[in-house]
């Protein structure tokens, strides 16, 4: 039996040129008045704000030839943090297959279901693009904008930043489930950490989509030189839970314009160099 399909999540990654200021809630409103909220207001006179800002610590790995990438997987380690980037004590792993077809996706598992290891199936929407062959070219984009859909199921496992896996056989200990999707390779391979990266999630932000479906808004901030250092990756995103695994029509419809409102009326601030802000911190940037 497949999993149930618990939320759809729209992304749409930013120029983080126009993050420059430093990143407080204060901050982060005045961008959700200045550019967001006459947008949402479409389907939400009133939409709500930010009201909490999260600060984490997140790492991608991979082996040196991108085993876990080739297969459409993604590992990552993320440490909660006070606001001055002291740990707070919550350290976990996650494992993410992510791929266009639903039903492979449904059907996969990397641990048993029940206490412990937490698993999510959720579709990911982003715009529809095209990352342009050869090195530092745009992202190709249709005339008329449209998304491009694809699902993720993520295993989270909870430690200490001592358990993190070093190397493929640890990944096949933690998440026993990646061997049907890898088949045998070299778990001696050590793994090799993309750039750290410290992170400002402003969070809760809301609008209604329907009487039963709640849109939830975050405004995701990455920053590789240190806590202190301009943002290097922005990311918009709302989240959509699904009722047990549907979503009535006319909130689906409501997002869809939404998601397509913002492609088109933040032109002028959305990544054209980017598809993936994944990609940006994965080991040698292989990920799609």
């Amino acid at each position: 039996m497949g999993h149930v399909l618990a939320a759809r999540e729209y992304k749409l990654l930013l120029k983080a040129s126009e993050f420059q200021a430093e990143p407080t809630l204060q901050s982060a409103n005045a961008f959700w008045t200045s550019r967001i909220a006459g947008i949402v207001s479409l389907i939400d006179e009133e939409p709500e704000p930010f009201e909490r800002v999260v600060h984490r610590t997140i790492r991608f790995w991979d082996t040196a030839d991108c085993v876990l990438s080739r297969n459409d997987l993604i590992l990552r380690t993320r440490e909660e943090m006070d606001e001055n980037f002291v740990s707070a004590g919550t350290f976990e792993t996650t494992l993410k297959l992510r791929m266009p077809d639903q039903f492979v996706v449904a059907t996969t598992s990397f641990a048993e279901d029940g206490e412990g290891p937490e698993t999510k199936f959720e579709e990911d929407i982003g715009p529809l693009e095209v990352v342009g062959p050869g090195a530092g070219t745009r992202v190709i984009v249709p005339v008329k904008r449209s998304t491009r859909n694809r699902f993720s199921l993520s295993t989270t496992i909870e430690g200490n930043p001592q358990q993190r896996p070093v190397r493929l056989a640890d990944v096949f200990g933690m998440f026993p489930g990646v061997g049907d999707l890898i088949g045998e390779q070299a778990t001696s391979a050590d793994l090799v950490g993309g750039s750290m990266i410290h992170e400002y999630a402003f969070k809760r932000a809301k609008a209604k989509f329907s009487d039963n479906i709640d849109g939830k808004f975050t405004l995701s901030l990455w920053c590789f030189d240190g806590p202190e250092a301009k943002p290097s990756v922005a990311e918009l995103s709302f989240t959509c839970e699904t009722q047990n695994g549907t979503m009535p029509g006319k909130a689906a419809h409501g997002a869809y314009r939404l998601f397509i409102a913002f492609q088109n009326q933040l032109a002028d601030i959305v990544d054209s160099e980017n598809a993936s802000k994944t990609a940006l911190a994965l080991p040698k940037g292989d990920a799609s």
